[in-house]
């Protein structure tokens, strides 16, 4: 091989010197995310949500009430009343004049009632309350919800859960968190992050929702582990939203690595939770034989795979070496390489780009063939 060949070898595979490497250890990188301090538990306010609390029914302007009373006009008399709930949230009795009843349970209809008439009207009264009928509530469900949209609830489904599923529940994409923006001007704005107890808690017992009241789901942040390097396939890989993703199935998704390249090591970039951005030197080459423990991807980490004096040796061999059947052929020109890396540095002017390119290619041509027996 002649001088000129040896020594643009050598230079194309010589680390640049004085470039330390920061990278980290594998070990070190567990040793750090180790010390993390594990999240406060969560102070709940009650030890459970039961069924009946999400179930339960709640009166709302336009409702009509059927009322049974014992006791009203004599000790086991039954009185039946029809009243509908107005639009200020009253219902209007005989003797006692109008009653606030908006929001309540039934139980809470039956207690105000009973709390009206006792003891200064009647010694003691039995109230048993039911919706005879209810006007649907229609609000708009948009976001990242399965079928956003307009949705149709009955009256004794008027509160945000439903709400949600009667939009076909949470999307791929759905963060779990919930803006409801009442269409009243009275009632304030109010946000749930169903993924914790308490929010969901205060979901379940606010008020009903009304018609034309708007919830707005929330898309999560893009679930991501970008791939760049020596990989069939780089680039972004999407996982699901809280989820890890072992490397060597990260590598196999991205198409595996470039063949007969070999690389043997791999650098991740992730930022831990103070918000520090480290750089972690992987062996590449033993995790994928099996021989050391598999690494979890996070969403947001950054897999490279670079090259080293390693491949970029059997790659300059894969381009410039040919193997025939009376011999290995090796054809390389100095000053076409030089001339395509300035070629490659130059973004600016490009039909300089394209002339230096036509110039590589009719140089190659003319070169001189070394025949390696």
């Amino acid at each position: 091989m002649p001088l000129t060949l040896a020594a643009s070898l050598c230079a194309l595979l010589l680390l640049p010197a004085g470039c330390p490497d920061n990278r980290i250890s594998l070990a070190t990188l567990r040793q750090v995310e180790a010390q993390r301090p594990a999240p406060p538990p969560q102070d709940l306010e009650r030890p459970q949500v039961t069924l009946a609390d999400v179930a339960e029914q709640r009166v709302a302007s336009g409702d009509v009430l059927s009322l049974r009373i014992v006791g009203l006009t004599g000790p086991l008399e039954e009185s039946h009343l029809r009243v509908r709930v107005q639009d200020d949230g009253r219902i209007t009795l005989p003797m006692v004049g109008e009653l606030g009843v908006e929001s309540l349970t039934l139980a809470g209809v039956e207690r105000v009632i009973r709390e009206a008439y006792v003891p200064g009207l009647v010694r003691d009264l039995t109230v048993f309350a039911s919706v005879e009928a209810g006007r649907e509530t229609t609000v708009l469900v948009q976001g990242a919800a399965g079928r956003a949209g307009l949705v149709t609830l009955p009256p004794n489904k008027r509160n945000i859960l439903y709400a949600v599923a009667s939009a076909e529940g949470f999307s791929k994409n759905a963060s779990r968190r919930i803006i409801h923006k009442p269409a009243r001007h009275d009632r304030a704005e109010q946000s749930y992050n169903l993924a914790d107890m308490n929010d969901l808690r205060r979901a379940v017992g606010a008020p009903p929702l009304e018609t034309g009241d708007f919830i707005f789901i929330e898309p999560s942040e893009p679930s991501v582990i970008y791939l760049t390097g020596l990989l069939n396939r780089p680039g972004p890989l999407e996982i699901r939203p809280d989820s890890t993703l072992s490397l060597a199935r990260a590598v196999s998704a991205a198409g595996g690595l470039k063949d007969f390249l070999e690389p043997r090591e791999a650098t991740l970039w992730r930022v831990l939770p103070s918000g520090e951005q480290v750089r972690v030197k992987l062996d590449l080459a033993s995790i994928m034989a099996g021989k050391s423990e598999d690494l979890a991807l996070l969403p947001g980490d950054i897999l490279d795979v670079p090259h080293t004096p390693h491949t970029r040796f059997r790659q300059w061999l894969l381009e410039n070496v040919l193997v025939g059947p009376f011999g290995v052929t090796a054809v390389y020109d100095p000053m076409a390489d030089r001339r395509a890396r300035i070629l490659a540095d130059d973004d600016n002017d490009r039909i300089a780009q394209r002339a230096l390119l036509d110039a590589v290619r009719q140089s190659a041509g003319t070169t001189t063939a070394l025949l390696v027996r």
